[in-house]
């Protein structure tokens, strides 16, 4: 009888009837969460390197003349690159294509932007040298003085804010991870010590017979590894496929706004190893609670 691992008839015990929907369920909210963690760690430092010591600046179209005709905007553009090429700590200066303009406001006025004939600002990307640190408020003075309306856009203002949301966003998220890990445990717990009960008399025979119980507590671990395996897999499964989703329409609304909303493969491998991880933290958690009950009991 010790040699079989049906001797405890944890099979329909109502206890843990629920544990593979309580583990999906924790599943997939941890891989949404653990997810989402990883997306925002990877658009933080998108931002940061790929923003980081950018500026913009914007020379608007001249004003019209007396008879309604409009001065052509390229002599104000040279000027602003010629400042802008000129000052100390700027490394390069070049002037944004149409198209690319066209790229960027097209989530906002269409993908016909060019033909609306619209008075649209020339964008002129200037891009500091490494360690270089800029007088913004300078620079803006002399670009406005050489080219009257002309503006600089600072990333490095906006850029610390959404690092410190991303960073932020990424800290609550591993927090929600440790919360379902923490709330895992305790149900594991609950669930064993009720089926320990239910069971107390088979157990109690068990031991009469010669059991240890590092035998009883392999039997309910092998019964619990089976129930969360279900659970972890389908779980997996339906946050994998959500966060699959995410990227997918991520990439499609991000262009000209978002970073590239997508994991890489070393971040995929890691999501998927949160289900094994979740299945050996239960059986794990089933051992140690089984045997600690059986000293108690016995």
């Amino acid at each position: 009888m010790i040699g079989r691992v049906t001797d405890v008839p944890l099979r329909n015990d109502p206890a843990s009837r629920f544990l593979p929907w309580t583990v999906g369920l924790q599943v997939l909210l941890g891989t949404l969460a653990l997810a989402a963690a990883m997306l925002m760690a990877t658009v933080g430092d998108t931002w940061r390197s790929s923003l980081s010591g950018t500026l913009t600046v914007q020379v608007p179209p001249p004003e019209t003349d007396a008879g309604g005709a409009a001065e052509p905007n390229g002599p104000r553009i040279d000027a602003a690159l010629e400042l802008l090429r000129k000052t100390p700590g700027i490394a390069s200066a070049s002037l944004i294509p149409e198209s690319r303009v066209a790229e960027i406001l097209e989530p906002w006025l269409g993908s016909k932007v060019l033909a609306i004939d619209l008075p649209l600002p020339a964008l002129i990307d200037a891009v500091a040298a490494p360690g270089a640190e800029l007088d913004i408020a300078a620079l803006s003075a002399r670009l406005a003085q050489a080219v009257p309306g002309a503006t600089i856009d600072d990333h490095a203002v906006w850029l610390r804010r959404l690092a410190d949301f991303a960073g932020v966003a990424e800290a609550v998220s591993l927090g929600v991870i440790l919360v379902i890990l923490a709330a895992a445990v305790v149900t594991v717990v609950f669930t064993t010590r009720t089926s320990l009960a239910i069971h107390r008399d088979i157990v109690e025979v068990l031991h009469l017979i010669g059991a240890q119980d590092s035998y009883v507590a392999r039997q309910f671990q092998v019964h619990t590894f089976r129930l969360a395996l279900w659970g972890a897999a389908a779980g997996f499964a339906l946050g994998a496929a959500a966060v699959a989703v995410v990227q997918f329409y991520g990439g499609r609304v991000g262009a000209g706004l978002l970073p590239d909303l997508a994991l890489s493969p070393v971040q995929w491998a890691i999501l998927a190893a949160l289900p094994v991880a979740a299945v050996a933290l239960v059986v794990t958690t089933v051992g140690i609670t089984v045997m600690r009950s059986l000293g108690r009991m016995m």
